[in-house]
């Protein structure tokens, strides 16, 4: 009986070598018989491994490709190149037996020990990865695990792999500041007390449990009978960025100067830019995986407000007067400060192009006669997005007013707005993908046997700057991995 149908012996189909499959001819109901072949290449692998013969007979040329991801344990062997329309002639030294499968998906899939993987006559071909997309996509042909593979007459082709999506960029603004509060009104307190300022109002930016990004409006300044007080500055204050004391000025005693506003709050810078993408990637049984850019930092919540000064009100040292003349009652209050905005969180890292592989190897041992390895062009990696933008810090509250019928008493003064949050930082660049016949882990595998073409690699998405970029992909016959 003669089952290896290219050792020059004369090839006659025998039902007793192995099982038949015809992408064009077979069906799922088929025996796996030259006359009844079964229409599925992965089923045929089964069934061979089954029956114990450990061949399949693989039909080509036109309408005979088979379009499905298929996994070969070791001890099988697949014969491609065969007309099944002339008594199943092989003809694979012009004509080859092609697999492919779904973008994304790997066609062929080689493990197990003991025992090899023998492959003769076949094309496998990976579609592209096609376009940008929220998973990037890369173009492999095939993968060997942990076993050996002898591969002869074949060609493993990737096609181009999809570049890696931009950052995706933040929906809307960070959190706004909320107002300050009103101070309270002049002569609403009962003889001798003072009339309170507005109160403190705080912006936790959703976080209520991490004091370090809250921003705090500056309490309003208490008004008094012969004076008003000072309102309280806004928090954070941070030297470094320029902070200083913003709350209002109180009605001094004996002075004609009114009390004063409380100060706007300082905005903040955006955060640090994301860090680029770095390094080679990895692989795995699952393929290839690439590096994506580091998120930017968030930016910091902008200070608080002052708080407006407190006024003086009805003394009987002097002709200032409540209505109906009534005297010994205190200013108003002044308004509290807004606290200041959110920061914006960090622009997302933009996503590692796909890279073109024909064969990834891990930990296999592989053999090559006749055989072409064939790559395409990696993906460019996707851009950093932009950080979010940052909140704008509320409004201050209003200055305590005066009642009608009053002589000589001004209003509070109103607290000052919070200051803008800082913007996120932008993203960094993701990887661009890389051009590979072979990526390996483990042993290297040998050249001898081989010919490889490959493509272009991927660039680098742009970082935090226009002149910063993440890794670019490589374009190599071999590359191995960690």
């Amino acid at each position: 009986m003669q089952c290896v149908p290219s050792d020059g012996q004369g090839w006659t189909a025998d039902e007793n070598c192995g099982v038949f499959v015809s992408a064009g001819r077979g069906s799922a109901e088929g025996s796996g018989t030259k006359d009844a072949p079964l229409s599925s290449l992965q089923e045929a692998v089964a069934l061979a491994q089954q029956n114990g013969t450990g061949r399949v007979y693989a039909c080509a040329g036109d309408g005979e490709a088979f379009n499905e991801a298929v996994d070969v344990p070791s001890g099988v062997t697949i014969y491609g190149g065969f007309d099944c329309g002339n008594k199943w002639l092989w003809v694979g030294d012009t004509t080859k037996t092609t697999l492919t499968a779904e973008p994304g998906a790997i066609p062929l899939t080689m493990h197990g020990v003991p025992g090899i993987v023998h492959i003769e006559d076949m094309h496998i071909v990976a579609q592209p990865g096609g376009q940008q997309t929220n998973e990037t996509v890369s173009s492999i042909a095939a993968i060997a695990l942990s076993t050996n593979v002898e591969l002869v007459r074949c060609m493993l082709e990737a096609g181009d792999a999809a570049p890696g999506a931009n950052g995706a960029l933040h929906a809307s603004a960070a959190g706004v500041g909320p107002a300050g509060r009103a101070g309270e009104n002049a002569c609403s307190s009962p003889d001798g007390a003072d009339v309170a300022g507005g109160g403190v109002v705080r912006n936790d930016c959703g976080t209520p449990d991490d004091p370090s990004d809250d921003s705090v409006g500056g309490k309003g300044g208490n008004g008094s009978i012969s004076e008003g007080y000072n309102g309280t500055s806004g928090e954070p204050v941070i030297p470094a960025d320029g902070d200083e004391p913003n709350g209002g000025a109180g009605h001094v005693r004996n002075s004609v100067n009114p009390c004063t506003p409380g100060v706007e709050g300082n905005s903040r810078d955006a955060g640090m830019p994301g860090a680029d993408a770095t390094g080679r990637g990895a692989i795995s049984a699952a393929g290839y995986a690439g590096v994506g850019g580091i998120a930017g930092g968030r930016g910091m919540s902008g200070q608080g407000g002052g708080g407006g000064g407190g006024e003086r009100g009805a003394s009987p040292a002097s002709t200032r007067r409540c209505p109906g003349g009534v005297d010994n009652r205190a200013g108003a209050g002044g308004g509290s400060g807004g606290p200041g905005g959110c920061g914006g969180a960090g622009g997302r890292g933009g996503l590692p192009g796909g890279a073109s592989i024909a064969l990834v190897s891990i930990d296999a041992a592989l053999s090559f006669n006749a055989v072409i390895l064939k790559s395409a062009n990696g993906g460019d990696g996707g851009d950093g997005g932009d950080g979010q933008q940052g909140g704008a810090g509320g409004a201050g509250g209003p200055g305590g007013t005066v009642p009608t019928g009053s002589e000589g008493i001004s209003a509070g003064c109103p607290g000052g707005a919070g200051g803008r949050g800082g913007d996120g930082g932008k993203g960094g660049g993701g990887q661009g993908g890389h051009s590979l016949g072979i990526a390996f882990l483990g042993q290297q595998p040998p050249t001898e046997g081989a010919t490889v073409f490959h493509g272009t690699a991927g660039r680098g998405g742009t970082g935090g700057s226009p002149d910063r970029r993440g890794a670019d992909g490589v374009a190599m016959d071999m590359l191995g991995f960690d």
